[in-house]
């Protein structure tokens, strides 16, 4: 399962919280955020933010374990976010939903065939 990097203004998507935001959440209740990075495997956010959500509620700290665990599941965020070395691997379906692939490109043909330009287009630039 592919985690999911949520920041402050992120809507939550899942559980007794859904369509409400990380931020207003934590404000409501700061240790269902705690459990959810426990209990929702693909929850995460930059263990950054914990210490902008500890300023907000001085009343609560997140435990060590949580911090841990947060800093485990973001580590596995970057890495998934930077696994594209076998990029050979993914259709081109894949790479347009990336936002990596072109779905409107010109496919280019040899400049020994081309009767009227370089590009096998209509408009034979």
């Amino acid at each position: 399962m592919k985690m999911k990097l949520y920041n402050l203004q992120s809507i939550l998507d899942f559980g007794k919280y859904s369509g409400q935001s990380l931020k207003d959440v934590f404000m409501k209740d700061p240790e269902y955020i705690e459990d959810c990075i426990f209990d929702v495997p693909n929850f995460c956010f930059n263990p950054d933010h914990i210490e902008k959500l500890e300023e907000m509620d001085t009343d609560f700290a997140f435990s060590e374990e949580a911090f841990d665990k947060l800093d485990s599941k973001f580590e596995s965020y970057e890495n998934e976010e930077n696994s594209f070395d076998d990029i050979d691997s993914y259709n081109s379906d894949d790479l347009i939903n990336l936002g990596i692939g072109d779905k409107f490109s010109d496919e280019f043909e040899d400049i020994g065939d081309a009767e009227e330009g370089f590009y096998e287009d209509d408009y034979s630039f």
